[in-house]
């Protein structure tokens, strides 16, 4: 047996999408306390400078909430097609140490930049964290599961109406929008033109989510169709 990678090594390996099944599967209870601090530290350095933000948000407690329920999500939809593979603590674990790409957003790039330039560095800061974090959970449940790049895709976009939903009705930023007036001037923010994004993401994910779960449930009732067969075999 080869042995483990230290940790530095395999967080590395994880956000460069080289890790293996293997990999995935040694995830132990070192990995999520590590997972879990980083977590909160890039929870903490998210909202430090922001006036708006709640005592939940500038303690960074608020991200680590939100990642036990998010890798709740996230175990509802994968179990019930490859049980054998996936646990919660294992996809928790996953998801915190995929934590700290979002310290982009800890960028005070307001400091130093007008208004509109934030407003579209902080743009960009979104659709680059989102779409890594994506693309690395697709990475670990085609790794771990070993699932078809079909399977992967939808499994992937199951959760992701609920998701940009839920962050549209939070309004973590707590951005002031009046949906006849827009924003007024006095209430702008370098985080609207984000929030702007995530109310058209959670429109555009409701048909793909949609019928990702139609395949979902397609994939269920296979599985225990082939389960069944091999009962009998």
């Amino acid at each position: 047996m080869s042995p483990q990678p230290s940790l530095p090594r395999f967080w590395f390996r994880l956000l460069t999408f080289r890790a293996s099944a293997a990999d995935y599967a040694s995830l132990d209870r070192g990995h999520l306390i590590v997972g879990l601090t980083l977590c909160w530290l890039v929870g903490f350095g998210r909202y430090w400078d922001d006036t708006r933000a709640t005592l939940l948000q500038h303690t960074g407690i608020g991200s680590v909430i939100y990642v036990f329920v998010l890798a709740a999500v996230m175990w509802l939809v994968v179990k019930p097609v490859a049980p054998q593979r996936f646990t919660y603590t294992g996809i928790l674990t996953f998801i915190t140490l995929t934590s700290p790409p979002a310290a982009l957003y800890a960028i005070p790039v307001e400091k130093w930049m007008t208004l509109e330039a934030a407003n579209a560095m902080n743009l960009r800061f979104l659709g680059i964290v989102a779409l890594w974090r994506l693309v690395l959970w697709m990475h670990y449940l085609r790794r771990l599961g070993q699932l078809s790049m079909g399977s992967v895709f939808c499994l992937a976009a199951v959760p992701l109406a609920a998701i940009f939903i839920t962050l549209v009705s939070l309004n973590l930023h707590h951005v002031v929008f009046n949906i006849m007036g827009g924003i007024r001037e006095a209430d702008k923010t370098s985080q609207d033109a984000a929030y702007g994004l995530l109310n058209i993401l959670a429109l555009l994910s409701v048909p793909v989510s949609f019928l990702a779960c139609l395949g979902w449930l397609w994939m269920i009732l296979e599985g225990r169709r082939e389960r069944k067969m091999l009962k009998y075999e």
